[in-house]
């Protein structure tokens, strides 16, 4: 891909001047960090539309107030309160006829907006997969459809995921082959697929979150007929690493959860190799990434697809991570259990079973036991079973390693100023883990356990 002087000189944030942005997700993880990052570094900005399911009870202005009741936004309301006020919510469903939007909020996007990010998807691995094509597949039909009305439509922006081609080992920026035909899943019944008939229709893939998700790459690919479109796919989406406040998060989800349950000596297993390598990636990379994506593809003719991975060329092995983890907990004394080092690698489910059994289930019955004679609530139990769960739903990835190329991304980042490079950082190369660990760790305790 050459690059142009032009491309060079183009200021990400002028991009963003004057321009509307309609965002679907808004209200998660990655959403959040997007609305923030987007108010905050490109002051410019119009308005920031926002899908949001309906809430009885509550007016827009209080939704609005709780959603930005996050350290997260701390700086925009110490610096720049008004541009919260830039926030619009539109209440809708992914899953509805039309979105569900009002026809005087659907003008209002038709008329406004220049550019989309979509960003909502079920994150659940194991949904039901009508649940799974309704959010991921009907619902981003829906979106397309919706943003192919729009009359400045610049650029839309998808948020896939890494694991979309799990099928193999090394994987490029490219859209690759279906793992099935989207036109005869359309006609099936998909209230009335087995869970047997489910796992062969995967075609190899884990589940029904990457299976969906994969096939949703192939409706945003036809987006390019009608506007310049980019596929973004983040691999293991972690805690902030720098950018507005280190280690910041809001849910066990990712890496996050099992990382902490090791920690804690809750989980004493895993399914896999401590030289395995786990891709991860901060949150703020991510989103730069789909910010700088955004303005420097707005005249693309074909499909742009990036990698927001670490894996090819800068690797977190599993071993690493699990040891920053154990040494946060041990250091701050936050581990529940006895040993809390103490776990082991395997390759053998039955291996796995047997000392989930007597070293995790045993314990917990052990301790509710203790529990119970002393008057008090049994809780032990019902953590081990959440964590084993976890720890179920992540035993594919733990006991598989893939190259995620991310050639591209770097070529873009190499691109900007020097000023831009400093406002959305996003080359994975310049993440230094055992720093990044330390404070994804100390985010643990602060955000998620409200620790001191």
């Amino acid at each position: 891909m050459t690059v142009t002087s032009q491309e060079k000189e183009a200021s990400i944030v002028d991009f963003y001047e004057g321009k509307s942005v309609f965002i679907t997700g808004g209200t998660g993880f990655l959403g959040k960090v997007f609305i923030e990052k987007l108010l905050y570094s490109c002051p410019g900005l119009v308005k920031m539309y926002m899908l949001i399911r309906e809430k009885k009870g509550l007016t827009i202005k209080e939704r609005i107030d709780r959603f930005v009741d996050d350290p997260l936004f701390d700086r925009l309301k110490n610096q720049r309160p008004k541009d919260l006020e830039k926030i619009v919510l539109i209440p809708g469903d992914m899953t509805a006829s039309n979105l569900g939007i009002s026809p005087e909020n659907e003008n209002l996007l038709i008329e406004e907006v220049s550019v989309i990010i979509h960003s909502a998807a079920t994150v659940k691995f194991n949904a039901p997969l009508e649940e799974a094509w309704a959010i991921n597949v009907d619902g981003t039909r829906r979106i397309l459809a919706l943003c192919r009305k729009m009359k400045k439509a610049e650029i839309f922006l998808h948020i896939s995921t890494a694991y979309a081609n799990t099928n193999r080992k090394e994987i490029e920026e490219q859209l690759y082959p279906p793992p099935a035909d989207i036109n005869e899943l359309d006609k099936m019944d998909k209230h009335a697929v087995t869970e047997k008939q489910t796992m062969k229709l995967l075609n190899g893939l884990p589940n029904t979150y990457t299976f969906t998700k994969s096939l949703t790459e192939h409706l945003v690919a036809e987006n390019c007929a009608y506007m310049p479109t980019v596929i973004v796919r983040p691999s293991v989406v972690a805690a902030i690493l720098e950018d507005p406040i280190k280690g910041w998060l809001e849910n066990w989800f990712g890496a996050t959860g099992i990382s902490v349950f090791t920690a804690k000596g809750l989980n004493r297993v895993f399914l896999g190799h401590k030289d395995i390598v786990v891709d991860v990636i901060p949150v703020d990379y991510v989103t730069n990434l789909v910010i700088i994506a955004g303005a420097r593809n707005s005249n693309a003719k074909e499909l742009k697809v990036y990698n927001c991975c670490s894996s090819a060329c800068n690797p977190l092995t599993l071993g690493n991570l699990q040891k920053a983890f154990i040494e946060d907990a041990i250091k701050h004394k936050t581990y529940l259990m006895p040993l809390p080092g103490w776990f082991i690698f395997t390759r053998y489910k039955f291996i796995a079973t047997i000392v989930t059994f007597i070293f995790q289930v045993v314990p917990a019955y052990i301790r509710d036991f203790y529990r119970r004679i002393i008057g008090k609530k049994p809780k032990y139990t019902k953590i081990v079973y959440l964590v084993v769960q976890t720890r179920l739903a992540l035993d594919f990835f733990s006991s598989h390693s893939w190259v995620m190329r991310a050639d591209r991304v770097r070529e873009l980042y190499a691109s900007l100023s020097t000023n831009d490079k400093r406002l959305f950082p996003c080359d994975p190369t310049h993440i230094n883990w055992p720093e990044y660990l330390k404070d994804y760790g100390a985010g643990v305790r602060r955000f998620l356990e409200k620790r001191n």
